[in-house]
């Protein structure tokens, strides 16, 4: 039974021994969230451990106290990730940051769900599964960045613009997916119910942002008193906190969304001077708790799962979404450097670990804790090697592509990096409509995902109907591109324009004809989906092969298709000193 002295003795030996675990993982140039999530599980009550006579069952056994403690330690951090954005930021956010984010969001839930259900796991779970799986660690990323010295690099500023788009993206889907939560311990949040708390939710954060907060905060500028101010600022955390769980929300979100309500404001800095202290302790204790709820025997059962995850994140960061920066435009360089920054899993993973853990119906938190531990711990260790050797791995990797698949991809980066690139150019400015063409489709994406029976079909026609739309505009909006670009060193000409519109058109049109059939195919059969996208990617091969082959058989070799210091290797075309050779034949 918790009493007074051993709760002072509990509180006073988390914290003592959490510095412990933050000064070890500092000696070894690791975060420091993993040394609180190490001690946790050693002086956890799951732990048990005998040398002879000497037994060792852990030195926490009742964990309620800390688990409030750490509670509040999620929200204080919630609350101050929401300090760092602000809606002009996630408005302004760059196209191309913001289309990366979406695709390695989304990409990382798909396959992170297709493991949960390949494994036969309940849906809650699953979804929760691919939560902990989809969360990159801006955190993780900006040491990394900063140890390798490549602030000064420019497609840091994109990253950081990819981290601010998916942080708010990650909070909004777990909002969207908060009738999993328990209410009241038993029963589950009614659907009505939880959608108009969520409109009066979003509502009201939307009028203090707007309206009452630019209105009162020079009076909040006044309060020189630094005692009362911290009242204040406390005050408004929590209590933000509580209106989110009264409307159907998270209590985390509620902190998320009034950081962002004073993120543009001036007593944001003093938010973060003031409040900072309190923040760091609670949230130390808070990975502390999470440690402790590890039970590190079921590191031998769920090993398979983590080496699967791990090979996942790889796959959908450093390769997947590496290749979309490349065709969106950036430098091979740089777009490796995005891909492999994004590999590390971090606090958001262990958030929706600590959420799904308490969803109503769950039945595999258990296997979530130690599942998300060990995947911060693993990521976090190999996102700085992934990131140091990343032009290594890729230019191994373009050595394996076929030619063809290198020039498609060169003329595909060519063509669209003019459209969601930073431009003054007037066409960039009329490419809004297809801006707000895509944003519609994936709302039809989404709900062909959710919905089922009739409602599935109707979702599923539009989408496909939005397809067809997209196909035109694109279209329209890429000849006009095609029409002023310079494809003169990809051997291209303006005979060739018809062409190459018809192939950059053709590739945007069929990702979306594949994903709106995956989310279509997946209620009935889920397997199908996977045969979907395959199909997808063998015909974009095959499209690729048959745009190439015209252009190859030319007296002018591809000779100089791009500048080696700008995209090495990597996605690039053949290389200078092929086409050389190539040219030399020929001639």
């Amino acid at each position: 039974m918790l009493t007074p002295d051993n709760m002072m003795l509990e509180i006073g030996a988390v914290m003592l021994i959490a510095f412990i675990g933050a000064t070890i993982a500092s000696k070894l140039k690791q975060s420091v969230i993993l040394g609180y999530i190490i001690v946790g599980i050693i002086i956890g009550p799951h732990i048990h451990l005998q040398l002879g006579p000497l037994t060792y069952n852990g030195i926490i056994k009742d964990t309620t106290m800390i688990d409030f403690l750490s509670y509040l330690g999620l929200i204080l951090l919630m609350f101050f990730i929401g300090l760092e954005f602000s809606f002009s930021k996630v408005r302004k956010t760059k196209s191309s940051a913001a289309i990366i984010a979406m695709f390695n969001l989304g990409i990382n839930m798909f396959t992170g769900i297709m493991l949960g259900t390949a494994m036969g796991w309940p849906i809650i779970d699953t979804v929760f599964l691919a939560g902990i799986i989809s969360m990159s660690s801006s955190a993780v990323a900006m040491k990394s960045i900063i140890e390798l010295k490549r602030l000064a690099n420019p497609e840091t500023e994109f990253l950081i613009g990819i981290s601010v788009t998916e942080s708010f993206l990650s909070m909004v889907l777990l909002t969207i997916i908060a009738g999993l939560m328990i209410k009241d311990g038993t029963e589950p949040v009614n659907l009505t119910s939880l959608a108009i708390g969520i409109i009066v939710f979003y509502v009201f954060f939307v009028f203090l942002a707007l309206w009452v907060i630019p209105k009162t905060i020079h009076h909040l500028r006044r309060i020189k008193n630094d005692e009362m101010f911290v009242l204040f600022a406390l005050g408004i955390v929590f209590l933000a906190a509580a209106f989110a769980e009264i409307s159907g929300v998270p209590a985390i979100i509620g902190a998320f969304f009034i950081g962002m309500v004073f993120a543009e404001t001036k007593v944001s800095e003093r938010f973060e001077e003031k409040i900072v202290p309190f923040r760091d302790a609670f949230v130390a204790v808070f990975f502390v708790s999470f440690g402790m709820l590890i039970d590190p025997l079921m590191f031998v059962d769920i090993w398979w799962l983590i080496v699967a995850a791990v090979a996942l994140v790889i796959l959908n960061d450093f390769i997947l979404t590496a290749a979309l920066a490349y065709l969106l435009g950036f430098s091979s360089k740089a777009s490796v450097s995005i891909g492999s920054a994004l590999c590390g899993r971090d606090a958001e993973s262990v958030m929706f670990a600590s959420v799904g853990s308490r969803a109503f119906g769950a039945t595999k938190g258990a296997i979530l804790y130690p599942f998300a531990g060990a995947l911060c711990f693993v990521t976090s260790a190999i996102t700085p090697f992934l990131m140091r050797n990343s032009l290594k791995f890729a230019g191994k990797l373009s050595s394996k592509l076929p030619a063809y698949v290198k020039y498609g991809g060169a003329v595909i980066s060519r063509t669209l990096a003019k459209l969601v690139m930073p431009s003054t150019l007037p066409i960039r400015q009329k490419s809004k409509g297809i801006g707000i063409l895509l944003f519609v489709y994936f709302l039809f994406l989404c709900a062909t995902a959710v919905t089922t029976s009739y409602a599935h079909i109707l979702m599923f026609s539009i989408g496909i109907l939005l397809t067809i739309i997209l196909h035109f505009a694109f279209s329209s909006e890429i000849a006009r591109i095609v029409r002023s670009a310079n494809y003169s060193n990809l051997n291209l000409s303006q005979r060739d324009n018809r062409v190459t519109t018809r192939f950059v058109s053709s590739f945007l049109s069929g990702g979306l004809i594949a994903m709106i059939l995956a989310a279509f195919l997946y209620p009935y059969y889920w397997p199908l989906t996977l045969i979907a996208l395959f199909a997808y990617l063998v015909w974009i091969i095959i499209t690729m092969k048959r745009f190439y082959r015209p252009v190859s058989s030319r007296p002018v070799a591809i000779s100089g298709l791009v500048a080696d210091d700008e995209f090495p290797s990597f996605g690039c075309g053949i290389e200078n000193k092929n086409a050389a050779k190539i040219t030399s034949r020929d001639k």
